[in-house]
């Protein structure tokens, strides 16, 4: 599955929907191609760079999503455009986030929840439950976007249970 526009909550919703029936022969791969999926959704519909107005004041932002299915494994990617000072802010997280062991994240995320009210801490939070979920690491890089403002992709794999 392939989606590239903007991402409301509503179409996100019906993207996930969609997945379900996409994945329903794998039952514990669907719940966290689901969770996931809805976690970097949000990400991108929340923190992109590039915004539609969906809504009197309600904006929406864009980007892609794509959600495949491997032979060992499924995969989970998103890109958006960001600015440019979010970029090292994005890649000390995902570097953090990869250099730690499950319960280590864990720990990080609960200390993270207690700073909530100091701090915007959406997305990290966001990225360190993705890791945690997909069990595996985050893949991620910042390429030059069609103007000024970088694009970020990140992209995660489930494995698939060996039966």
């Amino acid at each position: 599955m392939l989606y590239q526009g903007t991402l409301t909550v509503n179409l996100i919703s019906i993207l996930g929907n969609h997945l379900r029936l996409l994945f329903n022969n794998d039952f514990k791969g669907l719940q966290k191609i689901f969770k996931i999926f809805i976690e970097l959704s949000q990400n991108v519909s929340y923190y992109s760079a590039e915004t539609t107005e969906v809504n009197n004041g309600v904006y929406s932002g864009a980007g892609w999503v794509s959600v495949q299915e491997m032979d060992d494994h499924y995969r989970i990617s998103t890109g958006n455009l960001i600015k440019p000072e979010d970029g090292p802010k994005l890649i000390h997280y995902c570097e953090e986030i990869n250099s730690l062991g499950e319960e280590e994240l864990r720990k990080l995320k609960r200390d993270i929840r207690s700073e909530a009210m100091v701090r915007d801490i959406g997305a990290h939070i966001g990225l360190i439950q993705t890791s945690i979920l997909s069990g595996n690491k985050l893949g991620y890089f910042i390429t030059e976007g069609t103007d000024t403002r970088p694009v970020f992709t990140l992209e995660t794999r489930i494995n698939k249970e060996v039966s």
